[in-house]
């Protein structure tokens, strides 16, 4: 009965719209793919893990924003309002905007013919509604990828019914008797360029008069990537969006000789948008999604996953001066782009409080829950800050866009070009690497010596806080924000009246607009700098890093219950150890190790993230801590 639950549930249980089923001379709706390649008869251990989870591409990709591109209500009343605000260039903005959010219904109609496409043309085809499905993604040709040629939807997909996939030797007499594709191998459908086609998008801007007078970059992804260490170590978009299981999958449940395919990518398609996710699940009828509520929880979670554990990490250090408390506070960027990436109307941004007692006595950064925004933003925007002395000064990392006379703009057809990019680069950015044009740091961040220094993919800020009282333990949270909806790119939304901007206005002021925090730090301090140590937990093994963010060297300091020797490894953010040292431990003591960021043959490391780990053997057995390390140079 298992496969018959599965069937059930691909089909549109729990109040979800079914896949299509419909075709084109090109295309083929995810239903019909679905067919094969789910859970089911004849052969019931196909798509599934070594768990017996299903984890067949329709069931993973159907709750996701690839899969709801076109009926994602945002997008849509983003696109009315663009029409609304440039009425002459309707045809240019629907017919650009559905190539990458409707492309079955869009490529199939330029393939018969058609000179554009509309937003009406796309609510009436059940192909276009599919979004970015199965045929779309898998027919795509290498031909143009990579090249600039490729990009803002310039991907290449011909009516000669060939399937692209990451498997060599395809079996193919089952799709070709059953849907006419031919399945054939593409080395490409592995690689960032595949991406790219849609995810490197330039849009044309208008001069005051209406005119269209060049282009400029919407969201660039893909090119930062391109100038990051992630390009040269060969890890892929595919890498963290479509993270591959470990073991093999049978990819089809016919024929039933076919043997498990390694390794298999799970099409979790997984990003930072968790609001409009939660939007879909929530007003899923009236928007025919084809997911279940269980199945937008699945996607939810790991997008919460993503943000959380495989983004940004946060690192601080602090120090006193008479009244006045410093904290150094390090935002590490761990992703093969800039954090936040991709679409202008995202952000990100530090909250820092100290608080005595139940009291807070100072804060920056704070988000009122009435008003929807962060208190003490600069009317305008927020500036960029090295130095935080105030708590009116936030820093907000995002893109602000500019019109053709230099004023901040939330139009996309009037962008030409950015007041402020202070979001932060990945690892490896420099202004001399690719595409630096067309991903460069803009505003007061390119005077701050501090953001992404050599390169490491960081911002560290300093807050210098006043006034306090020498001697008072003062506890101290940081916390890092992220929000894929700005306030105040929403409210410029709302002011156009069109039908999808309504019907959106209606989903946003029921949906609370919540931030997501992606990394917290708290600790408490005061003048005497750490905590007494006699106040520590009573923990067999405790492991402290001072300073940390550090440079030249860190201590680590290490607190073991029992006696025996205690080993240091160092490593990297890729895993590769770097440096070790050995010592023997003293039970109920303290034993101190001393790191100055080189590694055993005496070379200096360059800035970034590298982990501790501290083992102690002992005649009860073996104990290891683990710790993050940050030098900045």
């Amino acid at each position: 009965m298992r496969w018959l639950f599965f069937i059930l549930l691909s089909v549109g249980i729990s109040g979800a719209q079914s896949l299509t089923t419909a075709t084109s001379t090109i295309f083929s709706g995810s239903g019909n793919c679905q067919t094969c390649h789910a859970p089911g008869s004849p052969n019931t251990a196909a798509l599934l893990d070594a768990h017996g989870n299903d984890v067949s591409p329709v069931t993973l990709w159907r709750s996701t924003m690839m899969a709801n591109a076109a009926r994602d209500p945002f997008w849509q009343a983003k696109v009315s309002a663009e029409v609304a605000a440039n009425p002459h260039l309707e045809a240019v903005i629907e017919d650009k905007c559905t190539t990458c959010h409707s492309p079955m219904g869009r490529t199939q109609a330029i393939a018969d013919g058609a000179s554009g496409y509309t937003i009406a043309e796309m609510n009436a085809d059940p192909l276009a509604m599919d979004g970015v499905s199965c045929t779309s993604c898998h027919q795509i040709k290498p031909d143009n990828l990579g090249q600039d040629a490729s990009f803002s939807g310039h991907y290449i997909i011909e009516n000669d019914r060939l399937i692209y996939g990451p498997f060599t030797n395809p079996n193919t007499s089952a799709m070709e008797n059953n849907v006419n594709y031919t399945p054939v191998y593409g080395e490409h459908t592995k690689k960032s360029e595949l991406c790219a086609t849609c995810h490197t998008l330039f849009t044309p801007y208008v001069d005051n008069n209406g005119d269209i007078v060049g282009e400029a970059p919407e969201q660039t992804p893909y090119l930062e990537w391109k100038n990051s260490n992630f390009a040269n170590e060969g890890i892929e978009c595919q890498t963290c969006h479509m993270p591959a299981l470990k073991e093999g999958v049978v990819i089809s449940n016919r024929p039933t000789s076919l043997s498990a395919r390694s390794p298999y990518a799970n099409h979790y398609f997984v990003g930072g948008n968790t609001y409009m996710l939660g939007m879909l699940k929530k007003y899923g009828d009236e928007l025919g999604v084809t997911a279940t509520a269980a199945q937008f929880d699945s996607t939810i979670r790991r997008t919460m996953d993503m943000l959380q554990k495989e983004t940004a990490d946060l690192s601080s250090e602090f120090r006193w001066d008479g009244d006045t408390l410093e904290v150094r506070v390090a935002v590490i960027n761990k992703t093969g782009h800039k954090f936040p990436t991709a679409y202008p109307s995202r952000r990100a941004w530090l909250n820092l409080s100290v608080s005595e007692g139940n009291t807070i006595k100072w804060e920056s950064g704070a988000y009122n829950r009435d008003s929807l925004e962060i208190e003490g933003l600069d009317e305008g925007y927020e500036p960029h800050h090295d130095v935080i002395s105030a708590e009116d000064q936030i820093p907000v990392y995002q893109t602000i866009m500019e019109d053709v006379d230099g004023k901040v703009n939330y139009v996309l057809l009037r962008a030409a070009g950015f007041l402020k990019d202070n979001r932060i680069p990945p690892q490896g950015f420099t202004k001399q690497g690719p595409y630096y044009d067309s991903t460069r740091v803009e505003g007061l961040a390119l005077e701050d010596p501090n953001f992404n220094s050599d390169a490491n993919g960081i911002d560290t800020v300093t807050y210098r806080i006043t006034g306090l009282t020498p001697g008072n333990d003062y506890q101290v949270r940081v916390r890092l924000y992220y929000q894929s909806l700005a306030p105040r790119y929403v409210k410029h939304l709302l002011s156009f009246d069109t039908d999808a901007v309504n019907r959106f206005r209606g989903y946003y002021e029921a949906t609370p607009n919540l931030p997501v925090t992606v990394d917290s730090i708290a600790f408490t301090t005061n003048t005497t700098g750490l905590e007494d140590e006699a106040a520590r937990p009573r923990s067999p093994l405790l492991v402290e890093a001072w300073p940390n963010p550090f440079n030249p060297s860190v201590r680590l300091r290490v607190f073991s219950r029992e006696s025996g020797p205690l080993n240091v490894d160092i490593y990297n953010n890729l895993g590769q150890l770097v440096y070790r040292v050995e010592k023997q431990g003293r039970g109920n003591s303290s034993t101190d190790f001393y790191w100055n960021g080189r590694n055993m043959s005496g070379a200096s490391l360059p800035s970034g993230v590298y982990y501790a780990r501290v083992t102690v053997q002992s005649k009860t057995g073996s104990l290891s801590r683990s710790l993050r390390l940050l030098l900045l140079k």
